[in-house]
């Protein structure tokens, strides 16, 4: 298979390091989040952030607001809001309503696990705060439980930096914690739902293990998998079709699963970098976005075999954040892919040609 090359259609510099993108899923749209992370000297002092420890600085960050706006020319980046909090390690939209409103959740380097409602009605006040809960650790990661199945009380899954892990449930505007416990030995970076059977909950940490629980039965893994060979950091279920899971590491492999036997993967594919993210397509159950920190981002194809069918190498630091937009064109199969990258702070959307 031949790898295409897409270019970058706008860009849009984030001026905080970028780690965290997710497009709006509602009202055929091309608005998307950015979350960054960004740490400051003493005094706010912006610092190199490749020297700068977090021993002597504090970590801030910004939630960005912006649509990619089509043009004759192309397309262009326009900021609506900006909002400032702690620095994000992850942001996610709950993909169904909840109650009639539109969340999402952002992960926050204070531990908190912040939920923000959109308003269609404004540009400028898009996002507003429902409610927060704060952790005495650093929050890596979270997951909704409703992207199947629809609920007014949904819940949410979130991962935090001394390797707990957490279940909470949101009703009435609160989140309230249903147990939490010791899930990882280092950092768990991810945590994710299987959205067939959100009773089942998939973690990975930087021990280097990617382990699986059932909430019902208590604090025991149902697998304790080794199978990667360096800290685990992405996970998701796949949407379209029950029992394929892909699990991402430091080691630069991408691992496709079948849940009913989780002794080895059934796939595996180097991207020739760490996977800090993985989104599979939303109408294709067969193409999966990576996000391959020193080696760009790809799509691969996920078919008897796993190749490789885009890359994108526009990105000239980290490449964390990436995802696809839910609204597509109508005289276009190309699907809309926004990425963002730390250091150089900087967003490029393009698109992914239809294979």
């Amino acid at each position: 298979m031949s790898v295409n090359l897409p270019e970058s259609l706008a860009t849009f510099d984030t001026e905080y390091c970028a780690d965290s993108l997710e497009f709006y899923p509602f009202n055929d749209t091309q608005r998307f989040l950015v979350g960054t992370y960004q740490l400051l000297k003493d005094g706010n002092a912006q610092a190199n952030q490749e020297e700068l420890t977090s021993s002597d600085a504090t970590r801030v960050g910004r939630i960005y607001v912006c649509d990619a706006i089509d043009t004759d020319g192309g397309m262009r980046i326009i900021e609506r809001q900006r909002i400032e909090t702690s620095a994000i390690f992850d942001i996610k939209w709950s993909y169904n309503n909840v109650d009639g409103k539109h969340l999402a959740g952002v992960a926050c380097a204070d531990g908190s696990l912040a939920i923000y409602s959109a308003n269609n009605q404004s540009d400028a006040e898009f996002l507003s705060p429902v409610c927060t809960i704060i952790a005495p650790s650093m929050c890596c990661s979270l997951d909704w439980s409703n992207r199947r199945v629809s609920t007014s009380t949904p819940r949410v899954v979130t991962s935090y930096s001394d390797g707990q892990l957490q279940l909470l449930q949101l009703s009435e505007s609160s989140l309230t914690e249903v147990c939490q416990w010791q899930g990882h030995d280092l950092e768990a970076w991810i945590a994710a739902f299987d959205y067939w059977t959100p009773d089942i909950v998939y973690s990975g940490g930087d021990d280097a293990r990617l382990k699986g629980w059932d909430t019902r039965i208590g604090p025991h893994p149902v697998f304790n998998s080794r199978r990667h060979q360096a800290g685990v950091c992405s996970i998701q279920s796949n949407f379209h079709r029950e029992h394929i899971l892909a699990t991402g590491s430091y080691d630069e492999h991408v691992f496709v699963w079948d849940t009913r036997n989780m002794r080895m993967p059934v796939q595996e594919y180097n991207v020739g970098g760490g996977v800090w993210r993985l989104k599979w397509h939303p109408n294709d159950a067969t193409q999966l976005l990576v996000g391959a920190m020193y080696n760009g981002f790809h799509v691969l194809d996920v078919g008897e075999k796993v190749a490789c069918s885009a890359s994108f190498m526009d990105h000239t630091s980290i490449a964390y954040g990436a995802d696809w937009c839910q609204a597509q064109k109508p005289d276009s199969e190309d699907m809309l892919v926004g990425t963002c990258s730390f250091y150089d702070h900087v967003v490029h959307v393009w698109r992914n040609p239809k294979a």
